[in-house]
């Protein structure tokens, strides 16, 4: 089991590598079909999390969002709380950082993390 979670971990890790290298001017705002999912969780009380810079968060995010850049994992944990099961959704501008911090979490055994990719596409999505 150990070796299948270690193995799982390493694709991720290269598949978000691959996307740093690579993404796609599409997704650029991020995924429209993926932020329309993560509306009724939002709705629902899920706590949303704008995981860009502080001055992207500034310059706009979605309301009730709070902003802890994707790297500080310890304050994401923080502000999560123990429930490692919560429902929690991130976003950043493409959803790049916002799937490193769900995998960052995810590695510390977080399960109800939820990537809505771009700040954008959730925006134009919001029903």
């Amino acid at each position: 089991m150990k070796k299948y979670r270690r193995a799982m971990q390493i694709v991720s890790v290269l598949l978000l590598a691959l996307s740093a290298w690579y993404v796609s001017p599409v997704l650029s705002a991020g995924d429209p079909e993926v932020a329309k999912q993560a509306w009724p969780m939002i709705d629902q009380g899920a706590l949303l999390i704008d995981v860009r810079t502080h001055e992207e968060f500034t310059d706009g995010h979605i309301a009730g969002a709070i902003n802890i850049p994707w790297e500080k994992t310890d304050e994401l944990m923080a502000v999560i709380g123990p429930d490692k099961q919560r429902q929690v959704v991130v976003y950043c501008r493409s959803g790049n950082r916002s799937g490193k911090a769900m995998v960052d979490l995810q590695n510390k055994g977080y399960s109800g993390i939820f990537n809505a990719t771009g700040y954008h596409a959730l925006k134009e999505t919001k029903p």
